[in-house]
């Protein structure tokens, strides 16, 4: 019976709850630990990590990378792209979302409008609800480092 307890030098999974503002500019996470609210810095330090995600020859870009990269790769970087979920293609409004992208918009297989990009040498269409989880994945990955646990739940 007592080898189906843990050991004192087992390590415990933390488990770690967070909320995500996710905004078309910027996007914050937050978590509360020892009774107190925190908000999470990025890998570069910064409370706010930029909406946007870029794609290169050789890597995926997110947030402060993807920025740095704007100038230089715009066709291929993803912005305003929580403003897009769940659009079609042919939405009367969506010209107006042309004139914030920066890479061109296009639909995808399901008649949602997503962007035309080249990644990896290819050319492929990104829905906006694929960029939107790479995006969401990387702040979770942000969070996890952050708290030191696994985030299991997310308030969006």
């Amino acid at each position: 019976e007592s080898s189906l307890l843990p050991s004192s030098t087992a390590m415990v999974s933390k488990s770690v709850v967070v909320g995500i503002d996710l905004g078309a500019c910027e996007s914050y996470v937050a978590y509360v630990g020892k009774g107190v609210v925190d908000i999470v810095q990025n890998e570069v330090s910064k409370r706010a990590t930029p909406s946007i995600v870029g794609f290169t020859n050789r890597e995926r870009l997110m947030g402060d990378a993807a920025l740095a990269q704007i100038r230089s790769n715009a066709k291929n970087t993803c912005r305003n792209f929580k403003d897009l979920l769940g659009r079609k293609v042919d939405a009367p409004d969506l010209h107006a979302e042309h004139f914030w992208s920066t890479s061109p918009l296009c639909e995808c297989d399901d008649g949602h409008a997503g962007y035309h990009v080249m990644y990896k040498g290819e050319e492929r269409r990104m829905s906006a609800v694929e960029v939107t989880a790479m995006y969401l994945t990387q702040l979770r990955h942000i969070a996890e480092k952050w708290c030191e646990g696994k985030v299991t739940d997310v308030v969006i």
